[in-house]
């Protein structure tokens, strides 16, 4: 038999008709699957953003103690300078460095009102020409006197990042992975109940001479719409979601590079819509293709 387009749409929206209850749940299922997928490539891709931002404005930042004499602070600087792989240094006094907290903050005066000069300490600025040889000058920092907790730079900042982040995503994978298999299971059980209740209709088919490719193929379409609607509706979300989370960082979070550019919005939307169709297909598959096998 020919392949009939208008037939097979006909047949899958009767089947979504009948099945009203089965196909709502199959499609929050999907919806809810895809908009945890969708969290997770966010979250992934504004870290990578993050990663990316820190790693072209590669400097580390030396903090002296309190009792340090500005003669021991002028002889590291000197030596500093003249390391091969620093590009400039730049003198951070206590002074210099409230007035930059005070500006930082200046729309909240009650945070550094009671703070005092001595407060911060005095440090050092140093620009990194490559961005690869900033565990080299932090080396040299530490053989300097130097320890890990008077020292600032990307790499650490990435670890961290990494750090809090591998769990969040790693738990949004297995919640996306806990709910991809809920949704091919609910769709496939919502096909197998359209398949149950057309069976005589389905046996007449087969008797006519219908092969398994048509009889299969509508209740197919009905679990790639099924799926399709949640997932567009779930890729939607997320879009938006991202746009929210952007104006929203600009405001509240000015110190983290959070950038629209570093979401495809495009590409994840198409990534979501195709991934919620091929858990429909999956779904249904399977479940027609062990009737036909009955």
């Amino acid at each position: 038999m020919r392949f009939n387009l208008g037939f097979f749409l006909k047949e899958a929206l009767t089947n979504i008709r009948l099945n009203l209850l089965m196909s709502v749940t199959a499609v929050t299922t999907t919806f809810v699957c895809v908009l945890v997928l969708g969290a997770a490539i966010l979250v992934s891709g504004h870290v990578e953003g993050i990663i990316g931002s820190v790693r072209q404005d590669v400097s580390v930042e030396a903090f002296f103690s309190p009792d340090e004499t500005q003669d021991r602070i002028d002889e590291v600087r000197q030596q500093v300078e003249a390391y091969p792989e620093v590009s400039e240094v730049k003198y951070i006094s206590q002074e210099q460095a409230l007035a930059d907290f005070k500006d930082t903050f200046k729309d909240n005066p009650e945070i550094y009102q009671d703070l005092g000069s001595d407060v911060l300490p005095a440090s050092l600025a140093i620009q990194i020409e490559d961005p690869s040889e900033a565990e080299a000058v932090a080396g040299k920092l530490r053989s300097a006197g130097f320890t890990d907790e008077n020292l600032s730079y990307p790499q650490q900042t990435i670890e961290r990042l990494n750090s809090v982040t591998s769990y969040m995503i790693w738990g949004l994978r297995a919640a996306t992975a806990l709910f991809l298999i809920s949704s091919i299971l609910l769709i496939s059980n919502a096909i197998r109940l359209s398949i149950f209740a057309r069976r005589q209709e389905i046996e007449v088919m087969k008797l006519v001479g219908a092969s398994d490719s048509f009889v299969r193929t509508p209740f197919v379409f009905e679990g790639m719409m099924q799926s399709l609607v949640g997932a567009t509706l779930a890729a939607l979300v997320v879009v938006w979601f991202n746009y929210l989370f952007v104006d929203w960082a600009r405001d509240y979070l000015p110190f983290f590079p959070i950038s629209a550019s570093a979401i495809n919005t495009f590409l994840v939307l198409v990534i979501l819509v195709a991934v919620g169709a091929a858990i429909g297909v999956l779904g249904s598959f399977l479940s027609v293709t062990r009737f036909l096998r009955v």
